[in-house]
C-alpha cells in the first residue's frame, strides 16, 4: 500500500473511532411554567430524571399562566417554547387560539392510568394535577367560642362570624370560585351569575377584606378573622408553621382546576416533549408533583405516603367531589364579572 493511501486509511479509523466515541449532542426541551417555589419542587426529581434519562437539558421559562399565554401569543409565527404548563382556564384560551397541539394519547404510555378529570376537551393538553379551593378556619378560635366547625360555604355568613370573615377579590381564583359556589348553591347557571352576585352581597357586612394583595396569612395570625376563603396547599403550608389553622372541602364540593401540560404548536422537538408529558404522568413523578409542589395527583396508580396525601386532593372520592369552571362561559364573561364585583361588590 502507497505511503499516501496507509495515512488516508488510517486517518479515517481514527476518525470512525472518535465519532463513535463522541457523546450524543445534548437536547434542549424548552419548558414555559411558574417560577419558585414550582421550579424548585420539579427540580429536585422530575428535571434531573428527564435529563439523565433523555439527555436532554431543561430550559425553564418562568411566568404566571397569564405570561405565559401572552409569550405563546407573541411567538406564535416563531415559537421558542416546547412545553407550557398553565391553568386550565389560561390554557383553553390558547387552545381556543390554535397556540399549542392535539394531544395523541397513543404516545402517552401513562394515558390508560389517569382519571377522566385529567383530559382536555379536544386533547389540546391534558391535566397533570389538581388544585383544590375551599374555606379555612382557625381551630383554636372555634374551640375556645365553642363554635361547630364549618362545613359548608354558607358557614360564612353565620351570625357569630360577622366581621371575622376574609375572602378574596375575583381576580383571584378563590374569588371566583367562591362566587361560582354561592351562585350554584342558590340556583344560578354557568352563564347566570345574578344569584350569586346577591349572595355575596349578604356577605359584605361580614367580610373584614376582599383579600387582593395576599393579606389572608397576616389577618390569621393576628386573629383579625378566623374563617374565609383559601386554597388547600396555602392552608397546609400555613398550619406546619404551628398557626392553627385547618382547610375544608364544603359538603357542597370542593371548587378548583387543572393543571394541564400542553405541547406548543410549530416547535421541531415534539418527540421531546411528549417524553416529558408522559414523565408527568407517571405515578412516580405524580407522587413527587404531589411531594414537592403540592398538588393533588391525576394518575390513579399514585401513591402517596399518609403525610402528602392529607396536604392535596387525592384519591377517586375526593376527585369526584371536585367542581371545576366551565372555563368557555368564565374566560368570555370574567371581564364583565369583574366590573360588576368592582361596582357592587367592593364599590370604588
Amino acid at each position: 500500500m502507497k505511503r499516501s493511501a496507509l495515512v488516508l486509511a488510517v486517518g479515517l479509523v481514527l476518525l470512525l473511532g472518535w465519532a463513535a466515541a463522541a457523546p450524543t449532542q445534548t437536547r434542549e426541551l424548552v419548558v414555559a411554567a411558574w417560577g419558585d417555589p414550582y421550579e424548585a419542587g420539579w427540580r429536585k426529581a422530575l428535571v434531573p430524571a428527564f435529563e439523565k434519562q433523555n439527555n436532554a437539558r431543561v430550559v425553564w421559562v418562568q411566568g404566571f399562566s397569564s405570561q405565559t399565554l401572552a409569550k405563546l401569543r407573541a411567538q406564535k409565527d416563531s415559537p421558542q417554547i416546547d412545553v407550557a404548563m398553565m391553568d386550565d382556564g389560561p390554557h383553553r384560551q390558547a387552545a381556543a387560539l390554535g397556540l399549542v397541539e392535539k394531544i395523541d394519547r397513543g404516545r402517552l404510555a401513562h394515558a390508560k392510568e389517569l382519571y377522566d378529570v385529567a383530559f382536555e376537551p379536544g386533547d389540546f393538553g391534558i391535566g397533570f394535577a389538581v388544585a383544590a379551593y375551599g374555606l379555612y378556619y382557625n381551630t383554636k378560635a372555634f374551640a375556645d367560642n365553642k363554635w361547630a366547625p364549618p362545613t359548608s360555604w354558607l358557614d360564612l355568613y353565620r351570625p357569630e362570624l360577622r366581621g371575622k370573615v376574609s375572602v378574596h377579590n375575583i381576580a383571584n381564583a378563590n374569588g371566583l370560585y367562591l362566587l361560582l359556589a354561592l351562585n350554584k348553591i342558590a340556583g344560578g347557571t354557568d352563564d347566570n351569575v345574578d344569584r350569586g352576585f346577591a349572595k355575596l352581597k349578604e356577605l359584605v357586612p361580614s367580610v373584614v377584606t376582599f383579600d387582593k394583595f395576599g393579606e389572608t396569612p397576616t389577618l390569621i395570625q393576628q386573629g383579625s378573622t378566623v374563617i374565609g376563603t383559601w386554597n388547600l396547599d396555602r392552608v397546609v403550608n400555613l398550619a406546619s408553621t404551628g398557626v392553627p389553622v385547618k382547610f375544608v372541602g364544603p359538603k357542597e364540593g370542593t371548587w378548583g382546576h387543572k393543571e394541564v401540560v400542553t405541547i406548543v404548536k410549530g416547535r421541531p422537538n415534539q418527540d421531546l416533549a411528549y417524553k416529558w408529558v408522559d414523565m408527568m404522568l407517571s405515578a412516580e413523578e405524580q407522587a413527587n408533583t404531589a411531594k414537592y409542589i403540592g398538588l393533588g395527583p391525576v394518575n390513579r396508580t399514585t401513591k402517596l405516603d399518609p403525610e402528602t396525601a392529607a396536604t392535596v386532593l387525592y384519591g377517586p372520592e375526593a376527585i369526584a367531589k371536585l367542581t371545576i369552571p366551565n372555563w368557555e362561559v368564565v374566560n368570555a364573561k370574567r371581564a364583565e364579572w369583574t366590573e360588576r364585583w368592582n361596582k357592587e361588590i367592593e364599590r370604588r
